[in-house]
């Protein structure tokens, strides 16, 4: 977009007279273009400047700095492949920065940001080089130093997992395996909301018209579309600004000469008392809703229906008088359920360094789908306390992910077992911490409860897990329906297997035993 935009300007902007005499003229194209170099080779400055911030108070400061500067490399790299599609830069340039950030020398192995910069200039351009006969040549001595790199013992396993991504993806004619990320109109992320939660087409915009209706006709003034029209005094965006509504339970000074109001806190507010405005909610057509829900997931309110309140609001609270101060009850200590009992890694910098790499590593094997390269991943590692958060993310990010991705997961967590990387234990361990975070976790994900219990049933399938250690992982479960739906889930998996069939009669009693939960 950014490059298109750039084309355009570049047609309709005048050149301009140099400021030296006989120089050339100073066009759009041509500042561009001198900007572009100049990060380009100014990025290795940068990046040296902050290697020289060894103190320890500055490594936050050097952190900042070095992703700053990868960002901006990658940005920048992305800005000039665009520009070549745009005809805006010309393909001698390419060739000059894909041979920088190549290097001169064959035999040693390019620093890490030039490696991710290369896949991203060829993501970029890759196919348009492709379709020049001279720069196809060219490119097949580029990529033969780039399959060299991708057995390259000192470059790390998530660029060689990059390399092979970009090198398959020039094999398969430049079609990606998976579509790039992309912007969505409001019209879309409503449609995915409504398929998400099982509401008929056009359920959100009767519910957004319904709302804005329901609001207007309060304040007496509705257009002929059905959209409320704000006036002076009526109604405006910000509150305490002219024309803003008055909050409930807030009151206001309003100046005599200007109209401007003064939002005070109220000392009723400030001791937690509530307005009897507040926590009511808009009538909900419950036509709009998933059948059987009622307005309600499991005693929670969606934070996708108004008047719900999302999170903030677990329960409406009895009208209480702002003028009356009742004495606060006494707070009652909160029991929390035990999560699994993970080792813990006592330095946070390893611990969030630990998180990065597994992430990245999952991220790589959702995309190419190596067993021995993720399992490679994995013992580079070198942090067995931390394999059942490695099980955890692992899950947790294949359910993002949809539906389709619960077999590769699964066949994951089960490689690592077989190759003794991942014990028994461990997958326990796993399965209980994102279990116990499933009562959050289903309301943006609905399909998160059935696809849990699919890859444990892979699991129980395989061996690796049993029917006593799911009645453990229904248990960090609170919600009853959520608690069927792994099981079932489970079970389905276990009994399509004729082995299956005969594991649900030798564990009948933890079978039974698991159905109690429910």
């Amino acid at each position: 977009m950014y490059a298109q935009l750039c084309s355009v300007l570049d047609e309709k902007l005048p050149p301009f007279p140099s400021d030296e005499p006989g120089g050339k003229l100073i066009t759009f194209k041509r500042v561009l273009l001198n900007n572009c170099q100049e990060a380009f080779e100014g990025a290795g400055q940068l990046r040296e400047e902050g290697r020289q911030m060894t103190a320890p108070e500055q490594e936050q400061e050097r952190r900042d700095k070095e992703r700053l500067v990868k960002l901006r490399t990658l940005g920048n790299i992305r800005l000039i492949g665009e520009l070549l599609k745009q005809k805006m830069v010309p393909e001698r340039i390419v060739h000059h920065i894909v041979q920088e950030l190549l290097g001169q020398d064959t035999k040693s192995c390019p620093a890490e940001e030039n490696v991710e910069a290369i896949c991203q200039f060829f993501n970029t351009i890759g196919k348009q080089l492709d379709q020049n006969l001279k720069a196809k040549r060219i490119n097949d001595e580029y990529f033969n130093r780039l399959k060299e790199l991708a057995a390259h013992p000192e470059l790390a396993a998530r660029l060689r997992f990059m390399i092979r991504n970009v090198i398959d993806t020039r094999a398969n004619d430049w079609v990606p395996r998976r579509e790039e990320v992309k912007a969505k109109t409001i019209t879309e992320i409503h449609s995915e909301a409504e398929k998400n939660l099982g509401l008929r087409p056009g359920a959100t915009a009767s519910m957004r018209n319904s709302r804005n209706i329901a609001s207007g006709a309060q304040a007496g003034i509705i257009s002929p579309t059905g959209y409320q029209i704000n006036r002076p005094g009526t109604g405006g965006m910000m509150p305490g600004m002219p024309g803003a509504k008055k909050m409930p339970g807030m009151p206001v000074i309003t100046a005599d000469d200007d109209n401007w109001e003064v939002v005070l806190r109220s000392r009723s507010m400030s001791r937690g008392v509530q307005s009897p405005a507040i926590g009511k909610s808009p009538s909900l057509n419950q036509r709009l809703l998933p059948q059987g829900s009622g307005g309600l997931i499991a005693g929670k309110t969606s934070a996708f229906l108004p008047g719900s309140g999302g999170l903030l609001r677990q329960a409406s609270t009895p009208p209480i008088s702002p003028a009356v101060e009742k004495p606060l009850a006494p707070i009652l200590p909160v029991v929390e359920k035990p999560l699994a009992a993970v080792p813990p890694v006592t330095q946070k910098p390893v611990l969030d360094e630990l998180k990065r790499k597994t992430i990245s590593l999952l991220e790589e094997y959702f995309s190419v789908r190596i067993l021995d390269e993720a399992l490679q991943c994995v013992e580079e590692l070198k942090s067995p306390d931390y394999h059942p958060e490695v099980v955890k993310e692992a899950i947790s990010l294949a359910l993002e992910k949809g539906p389709s991705f619960v077999d590769p997961v699964s066949k994951l967590v089960l490689h690592l077992f077989a190759k003794n990387v991942l014990t028994a234990k461990d997958i326990v361990s796993g399965c209980l911490v994102y279990a116990s975070l499933m009562d959050d976790l289903a309301i943006d994900l609905p399909k998160a409860p059935s696809g849990f219990g699919e890859i444990v049933g892979k699991l129980v399938l395989a061996g690796a897990l049993d029917f006593k250690a799911m009645k453990e992982i229904l248990a960090a479960v609170e919600d009853g329906y959520y608690k069927k739906a792994i099981f079932s889930g489970a079970v389905k998996i276990v009994g399509s297997d004729p082995a299956g069939k005969e594991l649900l009669d030798s564990q009948a009693s933890e079978v039974a035993a698991c159905e109690s939960l429910f």
